[in-house]
């Protein structure tokens, strides 16, 4: 399940100021690196608007989730954030919030990072049925925040 985050959030973090730190200062100047370079590209060919930004970046915060942390997929968030604010003019401190928040809700599995497990142990259930039960409402919590986003921006 987690194997494909791996490059897709490296080829991210390359994309971004790590391309510099890496490879060298090969970039033209007023480059934001590369993937950012290309989400502007993008952003000017397809129309990007706040729906389409809230939406990706509750995606995004959902997929690094996966990884049960929560908290491993900020940075790519907060880039993509960045990337997304730049296209819009604005918005760029929320759209990185909202992909935080999806990243950390959907890693612990309940909307209090990293509870499941120890809250399952400390109550005596089996952690597979609190992560059943608590599956509505961390969709429901995350389906609200993304529209309330949406309006912020």
């Amino acid at each position: 399940i987690f194997g494909p985050v791996i490059p897709i959030a490296a080829l991210f973090y390359l994309g971004d100021s790590g391309f510099v730190k890496i490879i060298g200062d090969y970039l033209p100047k007023g480059s934001h690196g590369i993937i950012n370079d290309l989400g502007i590209a993008l952003s000017q060919t397809v129309p990007l608007n706040q729906y389409v930004s809230a939406i990706t970046l509750t995606g995004v915060g959902v997929i690094t989730g996966l990884d049960g942390s929560g908290f491993s997929g900020i940075s790519l968030a907060g880039s993509i954030a960045n990337l997304f604010g730049t296209a819009l003019g604005h918005g760029t401190a929320t759209l990185t919030a909202l992909g935080q928040i999806a990243a950390i809700w959907t890693g612990g599995g309940t909307l209090i990072p990293w509870a499941l497990i120890p809250a399952a142990a400390i109550c005596k259930v089996d952690p597979f049925e609190l992560a059943r039960r608590n599956f509505l409402p961390v969709l429901i919590g995350l389906i609200v925040t993304t529209v309330v986003a949406m309006f912020l921006l």
